[in-house]
């Protein structure tokens, strides 16, 4: 260093700065390799896990496993990987042979662990695994995460809720349907889906009649998708009883019980077009012979999707009733009805409908 020797002093300091910055930087550099290779090595760890794991629970599900070895620390991620593949793959709960295997491979406590000490994406797939596992010691862990901030992480608990302990479960999930806004409505639907159809209906059901306007909507499109029996005194008491025009529109689009045609013919004169629209659907789709004539009028309308949807409703039931819809023509004045009505029949000759 005898270069620097009587040199100026803010050369000496230039110099000993740079030296710390490239001793900074090497470091930096060999941290970033360093965990990369960690992170890398973790990956093939978990890859291998996933394969072997996979291959010896496919055994299992398959009566062929000879022995179940015990699972390594460093392989439960792996490990979860294969559990959650092989069970979305199954058609139900699968064989209890899966549990019994998950148990002697020592997995059950290593999955509860990950509830408390895993990030977010280990707590996510334990979650999920849980689940599959069925096993009802787990209700009261589980619980605890349907109320949690990420709708990621609640929706996942819910579904795993409803795995281990439905008729407990549903009473705690469908509240949840209400206030959780950010659920996805496909997860939703799916979960009611797989729960026992009678004991969410029942519960979807009375929820629904309580619901305010905004949720109840939600809570009887998810009622009639799971149960259209379940549904029909439900939607029949909300439209002898609600004046909210959505949640009318909504029972209207998916009435399927013809019995509540009397509840539907007098909405064909409400205020609100959307009201009249869904009304002249649900006529179309469910109506008699003498719902033809209620129609009629609504081919004036002056909203274009009534006149719409009253044309397709009239053509319907004049085809159902072995009528040729093109008789109507005739007997129309109103430019606006024949025009529609003619929109309808040529959308219908080239197969085209919305």
């Amino acid at each position: 260093m005898d270069f620097l020797s009587g040199a100026d002093v803010k050369l000496v300091f230039a110099f000993w700065l740079g030296v710390v910055v490239l001793c900074v930087a090497v470091i930096m550099l060999l941290v970033i390799v360093g965990m990369r290779q960690a992170m890398l090595r973790k990956q093939r760890i978990h890859d291998e896990a996933a394969r072997v794991w996979g291959a010896i629970l496919s055994d299992v599900v398959h009566g062929t496993a000879t022995a179940v070895p015990r699972l390594a620390r460093a392989d439960v991620s792996g490990f979860i990987e294969a559990w959650n593949q092989v069970h979305a793959a199954l058609p139900s709960s699968g064989p209890p042979q899966l549990r019994r295997a998950a148990e002697q491979a020592g997995a059950v406590p290593q999955l509860r662990a990950l509830l408390d000490r895993g990030g977010f994406h280990d707590r996510v797939v334990a979650i999920i695994a849980l689940g599959h596992l069925r096993d009802r010691d787990d209700f009261d862990r589980l619980v605890r995460f349907l109320h949690a901030p990420s709708a990621i992480v609640s929706l996942s608990a819910a579904r795993a809720l409803m795995q281990v302990d439905n008729a407990r479960a549903v009473a705690l999930f469908v509240p949840q349907i209400v206030a959780r806004l950010d659920w996805s409505q496909s997860g939703v639907a799916e979960i009611l889906r797989e729960a026992d159809t009678a004991t969410v209906s029942r519960e979807l059901g009375e929820v629904a009649l309580q619901a305010n306007a905004e949720a109840a909507p939600r809570l009887v499109r998810f009622l009639a998708d799971i149960s259209p029996t379940d549904a029909a005194p439900v939607i029949r008491r909300i439209l002898q009883s609600s004046h909210d025009e959505h949640l009318i529109s909504t029972c209207l689009q998916v009435l399927e019980d013809p019995r509540d045609l009397p509840l539907v013919r007098p909405l064909l004169g409400r205020e609100r077009w959307h009201v009249r629209m869904h009304a002249a659907t649900a006529l179309g789709r469910l109506g008699e012979k003498d719902d033809e004539w209620l129609l009629l009028p609504l081919l004036s309308d002056a909203q274009w999707w009534v006149r719409y949807r009253a044309a397709q409703a009239l053509v319907r039931l004049f085809r159902l009733h072995s009528q040729d819809p093109e008789s109507l023509r005739g007997g129309l004045a109103d430019p606006y009805a024949r025009d529609i009505l003619d929109q309808v029949l040529a959308e219908q000759r080239l197969g085209v409908e919305r």
